[in-house]
């Protein structure tokens, strides 16, 4: 019983040096990096260019091989930005968000390949959801970025 009390002290001195040894952090992210966020962005760009493109194409002449090319254009660079992300470690999300971009235009270019045609509602409506994924994608590598600083 009193080698018990013995232990209790050591033990609260372990807990206390544990607890206020600094810098000890674990990390369950991805470290930041810059060239995957102007990736993005560049990214983000060509599809933001794309879809105004396509809406500056009267209706009647958006046929789906005017715009194959920037279709698989586009699709090898989000294809290239998702393997990017699956290489790094501790990398899920961005990973995630960035499969869901390729799946999203993919889908974009099967419906248009398939009706050889896109109305402006569906354009402007797509566009919009792009700017949505990209920033997502873009506010997770800044916070990368701001976890990274506050570890250092």
């Amino acid at each position: 019983m009193l080698q018990q009390f013995r232990l209790i002290p050591f033990v609260l001195g372990l807990l206390m040096l544990a607890l206020s040894v600094p810098g000890c952090t674990v990390r369950y992210v991805a470290d930041y990096d810059a060239e995957v966020k102007a990736e993005i962005l560049r990214i983000a760009k060509e599809v933001d260019l794309f879809w105004g493109r396509l809406l500056d194409t009267h209706s009647d002449e958006r046929q789906y091989t005017k715009f194959q090319a920037d279709y698989n254009r586009i699709e090898s660079d989000l294809r290239n930005l998702v393997m990017r992300n699956e290489i790094r470690p501790l990398n899920e999300l961005s990973t995630e968000q960035s499969q869901i971009a390729l799946d999203l235009w993919i889908g974009d270019k099967s419906s248009h390949k398939e009706n050889d045609t896109i109305s402006d509602f569906i354009a402007r409506r797509h566009r919009q959801q792009y700017v949505r994924v990209f920033v997502a994608m873009a506010k997770g590598e800044i916070a990368k970025e701001s976890t990274q600083e506050n570890n250092n």
